[in-house]
């Protein structure tokens, strides 16, 4: 009879000691737990978004003005797929942010040139998205072989098909235009004409026909009224 105190004494010495573990590792857990419990619900979804939705977030990222420039260019160019398109849509975007152009004024002037072909040749024999000239190719590629560098020596008429590399030099040269005119509407229309005859005729007080510079700034006019595509 005079054991059992012993073992009584000891059982409640080990129930002590497994509550006290008990609470102090409640203690050392309860704040990362309130911590979590915390978090709003949308924070968590969140997270959980962003794990499972990585291809869908990127395309959420992007400006909502080239996503809109990707929407013109597949409205005239169903056949292309869907990442030629936001590749060359991303071309047109940061290339005239680059050169300061309003990327839809571009967007406009190639829907004019070619309709957004990359592979079509005029009469004259301008080639390309953005409809440029061998020889005026070959200078403008010349003008900015050190920025991109471009092999002048691999250069060739066929070399305009490409359409980066089209846009790229199209850019350039409609931002040189500007520069030099002072004046986007004459831009455009040096872009269509020549700059020389551009020029030849302003200094010889000929009629300059707005023409084409019109057809451009008219569907210029209509992208700025598309609804830009939500994510």
């Amino acid at each position: 009879m005079e054991k059992r105190p012993k073992k009584t004494h000891t059982r409640t010495l080990r129930c002590g000691q497994a509550t006290a573990k008990l609470a102090l590792t409640l203690i050392l857990f309860f704040p990362a737990l309130s911590a979590f419990n915390k978090i709003e619900p949308h924070e968590k979804a969140g997270v959980d978004e962003l794990i499972s939705n990585g291809v869908e977030l990127v395309d959420r990222i992007r400006p909502k003005e080239l996503a809109k420039i990707n929407a013109i260019l597949r409205s005239h160019r169903p056949d292309m797929s869907d990442s030629e398109s936001w590749r060359l849509s991303e071309v047109i975007f940061e290339e005239s942010a680059k050169r300061q152009l309003d990327p839809l004024i571009v967007t406009a002037l190639i829907q004019v040139e070619s309709g957004f072909k990359s592979a079509v040749v005029s009469p004259m024999g301008a080639r390309g998205m953005m409809q440029i000239m061998p020889d005026t190719g070959k200078f403008l590629a010349e003008a900015v072989a050190g920025e991109y560098g471009f092999q002048l020596a691999a250069f060739r008429p066929e070399s305009l098909d490409d359409p980066v590399f089209n846009l790229r030099l199209g850019i350039y040269y409609l931002h040189d235009l500007k520069k030099q005119f002072q004046h986007l509407t004459l831009a455009l229309t040096a872009y269509n004409l020549g700059p020389a005859g551009t020029q030849n005729r302003l200094e010889n007080n000929l009629d300059l026909s707005d023409e084409f510079a019109s057809l451009v700034l008219d569907a210029y006019q209509r992208h700025k009224k598309i609804r830009q595509p939500t994510f």
